[in-house]
């Protein structure tokens, strides 16, 4: 691990946003005035976070609606900036067109897979189509990208089973959720369940999301300790190769300060060993997304 002020972690999980996307949904929902997602969030934004808190690059991860296809080409057009690595872009899988938009996005050398969203995953699963644009994934070295909870566990399990050489991330800790300090077996049993799958991967991810607070008008704990019934099964399930550290940012903002973040689950992995900290802040996203060199300058 290099110094401080080194720039050495990298953070597979913000969400940059631009104007046409904003100006589109705010026809469509109302969102909280301090809430980033109904913002204009550009890499500028997140250079100054960046630099404080030793960050070289961000891979940026869907906020996009599957049938705006030039929302994603906003979001690979920001790969200029020297900030971003990569995108885990938003698509389709069922429609006769996804190939083309996929070898498109490809192109751009800055494609590293997909996100699917909760019940998606289950139907995909169940379409000759899908099934079909998922081999593709799988032989084009893709990742997939879960927004899940526990209640979704069997599908990654039975996705990463039935392509058992496609890379598969599930999101924020599989969107734990605290009461009174703990979390629910049915949880704890869905995340060992998934870190049996060897093709399975968990980005500790969002931490201050899961502390039960209400977003913008409470502060999440900040203390390590807090957060470890949800981060211990967490590693305990996936070990040190296949944790990722990420921030989601802005959404984490939302519930505190994006260092807290940062800070805790350096903390965390630091009780694992230099090794852990090493892996889990840096080396396992290069390796899991296959970020290459040239999109590290």
């Amino acid at each position: 691990v290099g110094r401080a002020e080194e720039a050495w972690i990298i953070d597979p999980h913000t969400h940059f946003k631009g104007s046409e996307q904003i100006e589109e949904e705010r026809g469509k929902k109302e969102f909280h005035p301090k809430n980033t997602l109904g913002m204009v969030v550009t890499p500028e934004d997140y250079r100054a976070l960046a630099k404080r808190l030793s960050i070289q690059a961000t891979l940026v991860v869907e906020a996009v609606d599957q049938d705006r296809l030039q929302f994603n080409d906003w979001v690979l057009a920001q790969a200029e900036s020297d900030l971003v690595c990569g995108y885990v872009a938003r698509a389709d899988l069922t429609t006769d067109d996804f190939l083309r938009h996929h070898e498109r996005y490809l192109e751009s050398g800055y494609l590293n897979g997909y996100r699917f969203r909760m019940g998606e995953l289950g139907s995909y699963l169940d379409d000759k189509a899908a099934r079909g644009h998922l081999s593709r994934l799988e032989e084009d070295g893709m990742v997939v990208d879960l927004l899940i909870d526990h209640h979704y566990a069997k599908d990654a399990v039975r996705l990463a089973r039935a392509y058992p050489e496609l890379k598969i991330v599930i999101n924020h800790c599989m969107r734990a959720r605290m009461k009174d300090g703990g979390v629910s077996d049915e949880w704890r049993a869905a995340v060992a369940a998934c870190g049996k799958e060897p093709n399975v991967y968990l980005k500790l991810s969002s931490i201050l999301n899961f502390a039960d607070t209400k977003p913008f008008e409470e502060t999440a704990p900040t203390e390590l300790t807090h957060y470890l019934p949800v981060l211990d099964p967490c590693f305990e399930a996936f070990g040190e190769d296949r944790v990722l550290f990420a921030t989601n940012w802005g959404v984490c903002g939302h519930y505190g300060k994006v260092d807290d973040v940062v800070r805790i689950v350096r903390e965390f992995l630091q009780t694992k060993g230099e090794s852990a900290v090493r892996k889990g802040m840096r080396e396992n996203a290069i390796r899991i997304y296959g970020i290459p060199a040239k999109n590290l300058p």
